[in-house]
This record gives C-alpha cells, sequence and structure tokens, in this order.
C-alpha cells in the first residue's frame, strides 16, 4: 500500500476540528513539567518536535483543574485564567508546526500526591495509592465543585487555541476513572452502585464541559474498553456506556484498556504483549457509537496502523513510544521511508521507569528526546578517521551518528555479528522485538558507509598501524563472578554463556545466583527451554522437566525493571514453580551446593543442584583506553566499558562522542 493513499494518511472530521491525517500522539508522563504549572520549553518542545514531524494530534499528559491536588508531581495546570496567554504560546507552536494541541484535562483525586503534604487525596470512595496515601470520600458538594473546574478548564483550553480537550475516564485512574469503576468506587449515594450511578461524575463533567465551550469543540473521552480485573468494568459495560458518552458530547473515543494498579502491562504493554492490544474492543466499541473511535495500547508499527484503519476495524490510532522513539514517524511513513523509521523496542526503559540518573522522560533508542533542538543535524566541519571498538547497541550508535555527520567510520568487533550483550538480552521469551534497534542501526550504518571488520581483537599495536584521529572503546562488560569461596575451586557457569547458547540445559535441579534482570530472564529461559513432550530419539537427547531455584540478596527480585515488564515476569517464575530466595546471601559454592545466608543471620546449604550459574551481573571492561590515549589525538569511552548499565547510556553515550567529534 502507498501510504500517500492510505485512510490512515486522509483527513478526519472531529466536531469543528479537521485532522490532516488519523495519528495522534497519546498522552504520556515525562516529568519535564513546572512547578508553577506552565508549559516549561523543554517540555513543550518536545510537543512540538512531534508536530513538526507529521503527527496528526499531540496530547499533553495530566493538565489539572486544580494545582492543589497535584499529580505524580509536577503538574500542569489550567486552573487559572491567567495561565492562559503561556498556554496560548504553547499551542501557536504545535499549529504552526502542522498540527494542533489537545490538552488532557484531569483531576488526579485519587492518585494526587497531596498526600505528602497531609492533606488526603479525594476519591470516590477510601482507596489507597502508589504512595501508600489513603483517599477520602469526596462530599456531593465537592463533586459539584470539580465538575465546574473541568468545565472552567475547558473554556480555558479553548480560549488558548487548543484544537480540542481530552478526558480520561480509564484505568480505574484518577478522579472520573475512580468514579467509573467498580473497583475503586464503594460510594452508597446517587454517584456508586449501579454502572449508571458509576458513571455519572464523568457525563456531568462532559455536559458541564460542553456548556463552557463552543458548538463542536472536540472533546476526546479515553476509557478502557475492559479493565482486565476480576471484578473490574468489562467490554460489555463499555458498549453500554458508549453511546451514552456520546449523547453527551464526546466527539471522539479513545480506547485503551487495563487498570493501573492490577494490571499495568495492559496499559503500558512492553515485552511479550501482542501489537494492538486493544483493538478488538475499540473495534466493537465502534460498532454502536457515530464518531470516531481510535485505538490505543502498543500500536508499534505504522503499516499495522494503515493496515486496521483500512479495513475500518478503527477510525485512527493513539501512539505514545514510537513518537519518542521517532518524532518523525508519520512523515516517513507518509513517504513510504519504513526501514528509515527509528522503532520502539517495547522495552518499557527509560520512557516509562524513572531513576536517579535518569529522572526524566527519555528514549532508549532516541538520545534527543528532552533535548529535541541541542544537537542540530549538520555536517561535521572536519571529516576524521574515527575507529569504533566494538558493534553493541553502543558502538553502532556511535558508528552512525560519526558516518552520517561525515567521518570516514571503521567498526571492529570480536565477535562475528554485531548487537555486543544485546543478542543475550533478547533471548528470553518476549524480548525479541528489541532486535529492532540493531536491524535499524545496521541498516542506518550501511546506508552511511560505515565498515566492519567482524572476528577482529582490538590490540594497541593494532591501532597504532590503523592509525585512526579518534577513537571510540565500546568494548562493553564480562560477566561479573564475586570472589565467593569455591569460585577458584570448581568450574564456573554464568548466565551470560547460558543465553548465548554456549551450553544447554537439557534437564535437572537448576540454581541461579542473582535476581536482576539477567538471572531472572536466565530462569525464564529454562523454563521456556524445558519441552518434555517435545518429540526426541533416545533418553540422551530427551528435555525433560527442571526446576529452578533463585538466590537474591536484595529484599526482592527484578529492583529497577519496569513493572509492565517485571509483574508478568515474576508471575512466570511463579507459575513456573521457581523457588525464590530474597534477602538472601551467597556465602560460598561447590559443583552442586550453594552455601547461603539469611536475612535473620542464618545459615544454610541449599543441595543437590546439577546446574549452579552466576548471574550476578557485569562489569565493565575497558583493557584499551588508557594506552591509546597515548598515541591516538581522541579517545572516548562509553557505555558498558565505562560502567555496567543498561544499554540506553550506551546508545546515549556513544551518540555524544560521535556528535562531538
Amino acid at each position: 500500500m502507498d501510504m500517500k493513499d492510505s485512510k490512515l494518511f486522509s483527513p478526519l472530521k472531529v466536531g469543528s476540528l479537521t485532522l490532516k491525517n488519523r495519528v495522534g500522539m497519546a498522552p504520556m508522563s515525562m516529568d519535564y513539567e513546572a512547578e508553577d504549572g506552565t508549559v516549561p520549553k523543554k517540555l513543550a518542545d518536545i510537543f512540538v518536535r512531534r508536530a513538526e514531524g507529521g503527527t496528526g494530534y499531540v496530547v499533553i499528559d495530566a493538565v489539572t483543574v486544580d494545582r492543589n491536588y497535584q499529580y505524580i508531581g509536577n503538574t500542569t495546570c489550567l486552573d487559572s485564567d491567567s495561565l492562559v496567554p503561556q498556554f496560548k504560546e504553547f499551542a501557536d507552536r504545535v499549529s504552526a508546526a502542522g498540527s494542533t494541541l489537545i490538552p488532557q484535562i484531569i483531576h488526579p483525586g485519587p492518585e494526587s500526591i497531596c498526600g505528602f503534604r497531609k492533606i488526603p487525596p479525594l476519591g470516590p470512595s477510601v482507596n489507597t495509592n502508589a504512595n501508600c496515601h489513603v483517599s477520602r470520600s469526596i462530599s456531593i458538594d465537592e463533586i459539584h465543585t470539580v465538575i465546574r473546574q473541568f468545565g472552567a478548564a475547558a473554556r480555558r483550553a479553548e480560549e488558548a487555541g487548543c484544537g480540542g480537550i481530552s478526558l480520561h475516564c480509564a484505568h480505574a485512574y484518577m478522579l472520573p476513572g475512580a468514579f467509573l469503576s467498580p473497583l475503586r468506587n464503594k460510594r452508597m449515594d446517587e454517584y456508586g452502585g449501579s454502572l449508571d450511578n458509576r458513571a455519572r461524575f464523568i457525563i456531568e463533567v462532559i455536559e458541564e464541559v460542553r456548556r463552557n465551550v463552543s458548538a463542536d469543540y472536540p472533546v476526546f473521552l479515553r476509557i478502557s474498553g475492559d479493565e482486565r480485573a476480576e471484578g473490574g468494568n468489562s467490554l460489555e459495560d463499555m458498549l453500554y456506556l458508549a453511546p451514552k458518552f456520546e449523547a453527551a458530547g464526546v466527539n471522539l473515543l479513545e480506547v485503551s484498556g487495563g487498570t493501573q494498579y492490577e494490571g499495568l502491562e495492559y496499559i503500558i504493554p512492553s515485552q511479550s504483549k501482542r501489537i494492538g492490544m486493544n483493538i478488538y474492543e475499540a473495534a466493537e466499541i465502534k460498532k454502536v457509537v457515530g464518531i470516531p473511535v481510535y485505538a490505543v495500547g502498543k500500536i508499534n508499527d505504522i503499516r499495522y496502523a494503515a493496515d486496521i484503519v483500512e479495513r475500518g476495524i478503527v477510525d485512527g490510532v493513539s501512539m505514545g513510544r514510537p513518537l519518542l522513539a521517532d518524532p518523525d514517524l508519520c512523515s516517513k511513513a507518509y513517504e513510504n521511508r519504513f526501514d528509515d523509521i527509528t522503532p520502539c523496542g517495547s522495552c518499557g526503559g527509560s520512557c516509562i521507569t524513572r531513576s536517579a540518573q535518569s529522572p526524566q522522560c527519555r528514549c532508549h533508542i532516541n538520545p534527543l528526546v528532552g533535548r529535541e533542538y541541542d544537537f542540530p543535524d549538520v555536517p561535521a566541519k572536519k571529516p576524521k578517521k574515527t575507529l569504533i571498538i566494538g558493534a553493541g547497541p553502543g558502538g553502532m550508535y556511535a558508528a552512525v551518528t560519526a558516518a552520517e555527520r561525515g567521518h570516514n567510520v571503521t567498526v571492529w568487533e570480536a565477535d562475528d555479528n554485531i548487537g555486543g550483550q544485546l543478542n543475550m538480552a533478547v533471548v528470553s521469551p518476549g524480548k525479541q522485538e528489541m532486535t529492532k534497534w540493531l536491524v535499524h542501526l545496521n541498516y542506518r550504518a550501511k546506508k552511511a558507509g560505515v565498515g566492519f571488520e567482524f572476528g577482529k581483537e582490538a590490540t594497541v599495536e593494532e591501532v597504532r598501524r590503523f592509525a585512526p584521529d579518534a577513537v571510540i572503546v565500546a568494548t562493553g562488560a564480562r560477566p561479573l563472578v564475586p570472589p565467593i569461596k569455591g569460585t577458584k575451586e570448581y568450574p564456573v557457569l554464568t548466565a551470560h554463556d547460558f543465553l548465548r547458547g554456549r551450553f544447554v540445559i537439557p534437564k535437572g535441579r537448576v540454581c541461579v545466583l542473582g535476581g536482576g534482570a539477567v538471572a531472572c530472564e536466565t530462569a525464564e529461559t529454562i523454563l521456556a527451554n524445558a519441552r518434555p513432550t517435545a518429540f526426541t530419539r533416545g533418553y540422551e537427547a530427551s528435555i525433560g522437566d527442571v526446576e529452578v531455584t533463585l538466590v537474591e540478596m536484595l529484599p526482592q527480585l527484578l529492583t529497577g525493571v519496569c513493572e509492565p515488564n517485571r509483574a508478568p515476569m515474576l508471575r512466570k517464575l511463579k507459575k513456573g514453580g521457581v523457588q525464590i530466595n530474597v534477602n538472601t546471601k551467597i556465602l560460598e559454592v561447590t559443583d552442586h551446593d550453594v552455601k547461603v545466608q539469611r536475612g535473620d543471620g542464618t545459615e544454610e546449604w541449599l543441595k543437590g543442584f546439577d546446574y549452579i550459574l552466576f548471574g550476578l551481573g557485569s562489569r565493565n571492561y575497558d583493557p584499551l583506553s588508557e594506552s591509546l590515549k597515548e598515541f591516538v589525538p581522541e579517545v572516548h569511552v562509553i557505555g558498558d566499558a565505562v560502567k555496567a548499565r543498561q544499554a540506553s547510556y550506551a546508545m546515549w553515550e556513544g551518540f555524544e562522542a560521535a556528535y562531538g567529534l
């Protein structure tokens, strides 16, 4: 299909607004918000850049109607007329870039962080949020006040020149979503009990919004097509309510799914979740309304999006993380340049997970998120003969960046293929999508003329003979085997080698030392490989039952892994009968036994294992840089060669080092 002729890239009328295409940017928490409720330039730039890239509309997340009830940090506000001028500047920038701005108007309700200021959050009933703050049941008078606040905020959005507004009533989350869901709403008045009563709040909000804006001013509504939780709202409930939302004044329905606390992996479907998580529910809802219906939730391939729109399954799509990965996704797709699209790997990384090192929204594969205009796409002032040592994610990103800026780039890789440790990371079930990153970087590298030498072990003398102007050392990391008693006396097996296929575990009892991503993915892969019903010839060839034990020193497994990935993996491990030992320190190993110390100080032997694997992480590996600095004019060390971390740091540092050449 030529995208220029596709329905996805045809206009769509939504109320008084005509969208130029049917791709919207879904709301996402960014953590670039300002303390005073305004929209700082860095945050606005993210949306303007996606507008420049051809996106039909962009939704800014969580614009509150009352600053006294902040969302999950600094919160953008439209609770005062004084905020309209700065919001208008933002909306005008988006419009000038060829798109339209849609603020998501919210009251965080139970999810407010106001509890940190000793102010109880407001909820339909008593609920406990992620911060262990307990909401109080909002009174009828307060309900009416909040409804008026929604109307006033919508008026301000229209005055600011926004193309429309969006309301959030999904995921049993924030005030409207909490009212609608039986999982949160336990009231015994006219706003509780029956489905109609639970929907009363959001319908009254929609009606108040309509009274405060002009006729046909677009109102979008996000709903969960199915909360996918026992006792939650079902698709049947939404089929009943959707026409009522339309009658109240909604112009477009955006169908998501899941609930915030019971099933975050359905809201932000990451590894192992199928593409188009909510397409079925959206298609069914489309049958009962006369307004456009968009789907959201792991629609991470623009050709898939075009197909479901072309077939009339939905009217359009909302895309979040794919537009972080590539702000020009729409314009590249329109030009049928699919290989040029930087792909989202559904990794659940720093777009979702925050840390002290990365407290704001970033993207593994796009180092420019949050600094959209800081690195102009211009050629280097002076081309340099550049050597990249290592073809993992960081080395590949460095090679691509340097070559695309005009440098003469050669990559030496000791292995026989690209990928580095990512070759190990994609082995466990559900992680295949991250291969997209290296497929894309390999395509760009070849297009830019990068030279590769595989099976090439870099040495100081080899580099001296090559005589580069600049070297980027991306030699990665090696498995960490701490000096635990017994590691010198007995053979050591590592989870890294297992995931690389250097040995197999056909059956038996296995102890994996560690509880981070590598250890847990090793356990998951061992279970996945155990196929006792598979056809085999002879006992020695058979694959049989396995028993897996994990030993982790920390209080929990998968610390630092995003919840949409962590929760499903924990369920798989428990379902597979994995014996989980946390708060447990490893004291000694033999060929079949492990001595541990429990959290209470007691010691014991875990005995009778056929395999003991070390999955305790990695240690940086940089045997070259200091020597190279003696004769190479410019030497940079990036990624795990500096410190073992996520692949994102390698790619970000690879980009910056190469850009700075």
